[in-house]
């Protein structure tokens, strides 16, 4: 039977514990029997896929691996090749999962001990690099959408970045994204749901966590994002080409508010003063670009269009090798505003421009 994995990925742990909104991902179907009373003591667990057994606990709470059978494991070093995964796993979304640089994904399936329907689906996916995995987590958990949307997955106070959405759970550690679903059929009201969500998905996922091995550390892109005013989990990372604009290369978007104000910093790395300066002057060549003068010399103004997206105005500058933008939110944006309602949400180029320059000398005071 085809599984069908669809949805919305700071390093962190994404908790998805509020059934009122809809899941971003469709669960996994039921597999009739598979949890009865006892189950998890009635028979021999059955051998781990080596990956999982580093990087997923054998039992949480009530739940253990499926005795029946459970891990089915696609790509380097597994019985069948990535490619099967597209046909028999991630069917829609292979193409997806490719351009991040993943190489293995194995899905695990838990069953619970407390004789109800209630199954816990993983699945986990080593990339190339860590950067892979973790532009996959925040294309999850962003995506295209705005974070501070009402059903962008929303922070938990943890040690580790916790995030509740609906009954997902994504969790990311050096080259390893777990995507992980609850499902209870059983469930008889929402408050049920949540509930059981709370006492269950929680610890297993921070079981998982302690368990993954690989760097807590964002790209270097990420971490110099500023901060301040920035939405929880409001972060995506790029492999290619950050806003898409050929020649840049990768790089991190951050997403801001400041009371009504929105807006988006962009972040990009370079190994020295002379390669920043040559990205600024990629900029610089886009239709309709601008240098500015004093007091801003040599920054760069350029409208920024992707398909199905309002223009925006970016604002560019560069300290050492590190480049930085400051441009509009668009996803504030409808066809019906008036240039005073976009006043209200956007900054001012001016605006921008001391917003960009602050930052860029908190980089050099690092």
């Amino acid at each position: 039977m085809k599984k069908v994995w669809t949805g919305a990925l700071a390093i962190g742990l994404l908790v998805a514990c509020e059934p009122e909104k809809p899941p971003r991902r469709d669960p996994p179907p039921m597999q009739t029997g598979a949890a009865r009373g006892g189950v998890c003591t009635s028979g021999a667990e059955t051998p781990r896929d080596p990956m999982v057994a580093a990087v997923l606990p054998m039992r949480s709470g009530a739940y253990c691996v499926d005795p029946h059978g459970s891990d089915k494991a696609y790509g380097d070093d597994a019985p069948k090749p990535f490619d099967r995964a597209c046909e028999e796993l991630l069917d829609g979304e292979c193409e997806v999962y490719k351009s991040f640089g993943a190489l293995r994904t194995v899905e695990s399936r838990y069953v619970s001990d407390l004789g109800d329907a209630a199954t816990i689906t993983v699945l986990v996916t080593k990339f190339s690099t860590a950067e892979g995995a973790y532009a996959m987590f925040t294309q999850r958990v962003v995506g295209d959408g705005d974070p501070a949307s009402e059903v962008t997955p929303k922070p938990v106070e943890a040690p580790l970045p916790i995030a509740r959405g609906a009954n997902n759970v994504y969790l990311v550690r050096g080259p390893f994204l777990a995507e992980i679903v609850l499902t209870d059929q059983g469930a008889v009201s929402v408050d049920a749901l949540r509930a059981r969500c709370e006492r269950d998905l929680v610890p297993f996922a921070q079981a998982a966590a302690q368990k993954l091995t690989g760097d807590l550390a964002p790209p270097p892109a990420v971490a110099v994002l500023p901060t301040e005013k920035r939405l929880p989990l409001g972060v995506r990372y790029h492999l290619r080409d950050v806003l898409g604009i050929a020649g840049v290369g990768p790089g991190a978007v951050g997403y801001y508010r400041d009371g009504q104000k929105r807006y988006r910093v962009a972040a990009a790395l370079r190994n020295d003063a002379d390669q920043a300066k040559d990205l600024l002057s990629i900029l610089a060549r886009q239709p309709g670009a601008t240098r500015e003068k004093a007091p801003y010399d040599g920054l760069v103004r350029v409208v920024v269009e992707r398909a199905g997206e309002a223009p925006a105005e970016w604002v560019f500058w560069r300290t050492r090798g590190v480049v930085l933008g400051v441009g509009d939110e668009v996803r504030v944006l409808r066809d019906t505003m008036t240039a005073d309602d976009r006043a209200a949400l956007l900054l001012s180029t001016k605006a921008k421009m001391a917003l960009l320059k602050d930052f860029l000398e908190k980089v050099e005071r690092r």
